[in-house]
């Protein structure tokens, strides 16, 4: 059985390359390596280079707004232009981090969302504590042709059928296994479309609990639980289990609708 992951960190040292051949070895195909600043752009250029599996995405990360240097939009769009299969992200909105500039993330989201539409690449949107603000932006922004994914879904269920209208897709990960978002979870049955539902690690981070795990890693530098590429098994059990379809029927829709969204051209 193959799984595609939606959304990554393979360039984090935290995941060493033998994890991800391990994970490969098992199953796991393409896996959207996402950058969060200049400083890591090249290293998810060189995974790319590596491994065809390995798709590149670039943008400039929320908690990354503050540190980002003159220069880092012209970057992006030549590293953009340099992958013609790149998409855009992780990049979004954040009220959760501590001392936020919200209109200095809020003008780097809509110059990175202008970019997605401009070279028509995927887009992925980070989320946490400012689903109106993130709404406010979408509803009156042209948006990618191709759609965009809202990674680690963690919003309110009565914003899916407009967000679907819009274009998202919706991302099941090891956050949705706790026991505390288990509205979150029904959400994926009762009201997200099944051709927009994906699924993710997040790896390194998202480590689940203990029983959703296939393989361990060690903890980061500051004891966080690292979470392995091939926990996504796991959690497409979990998922599997949600949607009341097998393993195998969960992994091909997911499959479907990834290569949907970040590989099939649009016509």
């Amino acid at each position: 059985m193959e799984i595609f992951d939606a959304h990554c960190h393979y360039q984090f040292a935290e995941v060493p390359y033998a994890a991800v051949e391990l994970a490969r070895s098992e199953g796991v195909g393409f896996a959207v390596i996402n950058g969060s600043s200049p400083d890591d752009w090249e290293d998810v250029a060189r995974l790319a280079r590596r491994d065809g599996r390995n798709l590149p995405s670039f943008g400039l990360h929320p908690w990354d707004v503050p540190t980002a240097k003159p220069g880092w939009a012209e970057l992006l769009r030549e590293c953009l232009l340099t992958f013609p299969e790149a998409a855009v992200g992780e990049m979004g909105l954040d009220r959760w981090v501590k001392d936020f500039n919200a209109e200095a993330q809020e003008k780097v989201f809509r110059l990175q969302l202008a970019l997605a539409v401009e070279l028509n690449r995927a887009l992925t949107i980070h989320c946490v504590k400012a689903i109106g603000p993130l709404m406010e932006l979408l509803r009156v922004a042209p948006l990618p042709a191709r759609g965009f994914l809202l990674h680690s879904w963690n919003g309110p269920v009565e914003l899916v059928p407009e967000l679907s209208r819009l274009g998202a897709y919706f991302s099941f990960s090891a956050h949705h296994l706790l026991p505390r978002k288990l509205e979150l979870r029904t959400q994926f049955t009762a009201a997200i479309p099944r051709d927009r539902i994906l699924i993710e690690t997040d790896a390194p981070a998202l480590c689940p609990a203990p029983d959703y795990r296939r393989h361990e890693l060690p903890p980061g530098p500051d004891g966080t639980e690292s979470n392995h590429p091939a926990n996504i098994f796991k959690t497409n059990e979990q998922l599997a289990l949600t949607l009341g379809v097998t393993p195998e029927v969960s992994a091909e829709l997911t499959r479907a609708n990834f290569r949907r969204l970040f590989i099939s051209p649009q016509k």
